[in-house]
C-alpha cells in the first residue's frame, strides 16, 4: 500500500512540475522562442502554485473526506496561497510595471544609462492563469488518485 503522507506531496509535486512545464510550452507558443528561464520563474500561464495547493486539497479530500481536520488545513492553505497569487503578488507585479517605466523615463531625461536592473514585472497571476492551475491541479489529483493510490 501507498504511503499517503507521500502521496500527496509526490502528486501536489508532479502537479506543480506539469504546471510550470506547460508554462514553457504556453510561453514558446506566444513568443516564437524558447524562454527557458521560465521554467524556474513565477507568474504566467498556468499558476503552478495553484495547481499544486489544488492538487493537495483534492488529493486530501479523495483520500480523507471533505469532513476531515487535513482537508480543512489544505483548504484553508489554498485559499491564503490563491489569494496572494491573484492579490498581493499581481498587485507587486503591476507597481513594477510603473517602476520600471520611471527607470525609463529618468534615463532618458538625464541621458543616461542607470545601472540599476529592471524590477521583475511577472510575480502574480490572472484570474484565468489561477483557473489553469485550478483545472491542472484537479486533473492531477483525480489521474493520480485513479492511477496510483487504487491500482
Amino acid at each position: 500500500m501507498l504511503n499517503l503522507f507521500n502521496y500527496v506531496l509526490e502528486i501536489s509535486i508532479i502537479s506543480s512540475l506539469i504546471a510550470q512545464i506547460l508554462k514553457f510550452f504556453i510561453d514558446f507558443f506566444l513568443q516564437k522562442k524558447a524562454n527557458y528561464s521560465i521554467l524556474i520563474s513565477t507568474g504566467g500561464m498556468p499558476s503552478s502554485h495553484t495547481a499544486f495547493v489544488v492538487t493537495l486539497v483534492y488529493s486530501i479530500a479523495l483520500l480523507y473526506s471533505v469532513h476531515s481536520i487535513e482537508f480543512a488545513i489544505s483548504a484553508t492553505f489554498a485559499a491564503i496561497v490563491i489569494h496572494d497569487a491573484m492579490g498581493v503578488r499581481y498587485q507587486v507585479g503591476k507597481q513594477a510595471e510603473v517602476l520600471n517605466e520611471v527607470k525609463k523615463n529618468l534615463e532618458t531625461l538625464l541621458k543616461t544609462k542607470n545601472k540599476l536592473k529592471e524590477v521583475k514585472e511577472l510575480l502574480g497571476h490572472k484570474p484565468i492563469e489561477v483557473l489553469g492551475g485550478i483545472i491542472i491541479g484537479v486533473l492531477t489529483a483525480i489521474i493520480g488518485y485513479n492511477y496510483f493510490y487504487i491500482i
